[in-house]
């Protein structure tokens, strides 16, 4: 009689795991589930400020008063706010020192904040109304994390290449009193 073993040989089994290992590490270099995760937070970040902008822009032309009344409530010149320090109220004591919470055609209940929600990554608003107050400049900028939207952060025209800008005046960005800081 004769002794057929039925199973896999230790060589067969070790072919077979590391088949399926290396299956794994290219798919997980296909997918890159992290730049999948930067990207949706870029997203975010960019409907965000895209809404700002179209509710600051209403803001501004539905306003009766100067624009220095306008883009920066409480007085002053210069304004600025943070969305990491500041608060989300849209009334204008937020991180946007705009009046958005009385608007009929935009709604912006509270102010977004960065959804990391940290130091590194945050919003900052900053508005220059000149020292007559008749025109008013402002601008909205952030930090893009993934590869696939970092491009957008230089073709934006503003003038740092490291962060994306949108408002009336880009140049704002960078310019004491209206930095990135944390």
């Amino acid at each position: 009689m004769k002794k057929t073993a039925r199973g896999f040989t230790l060589v067969e089994l070790l072919i077979v795991i590391a088949i399926i290992a290396i299956l794994a590490v290219v798919a997980f270099i296909v997918i890159n589930p992290l730049e999948l995760t930067r990207r949706a937070r870029d997203a975010s970040r960019l409907s965000d400020i895209a809404s700002l902008q179209q509710a600051i822009t209403v803001a501004v032309q539905e306003a009766t008063s100067t624009p220095n009344q306008v883009l920066c409530v409480g007085g002053g010149n210069v304004c600025q706010g943070r969305s990491n320090v500041d608060s989300r109220n849209s009334n204008g004591t937020g991180w946007v020192r705009v009046d958005l919470s009385s608007q009929q055609a935009v709604s912006v209940p509270t102010l977004p904040i960065d959804p990391n929600d940290g130091l590194q990554f945050h919003y900052t608003y900053c508005a220059d109304t000149g020292l007559t107050g008749i025109t008013a400049d402002w601008v909205i900028f952030t930090t893009l994390e993934s590869t696939q939207q970092s491009g957008k952060m230089t073709t934006d025209g503003g003038p740092d290449d490291t962060k994306f800008e949108a408002g009336t005046k880009l140049s704002l960005s960078g310019v004491a009193p209206c930095t990135y800081n944390p």
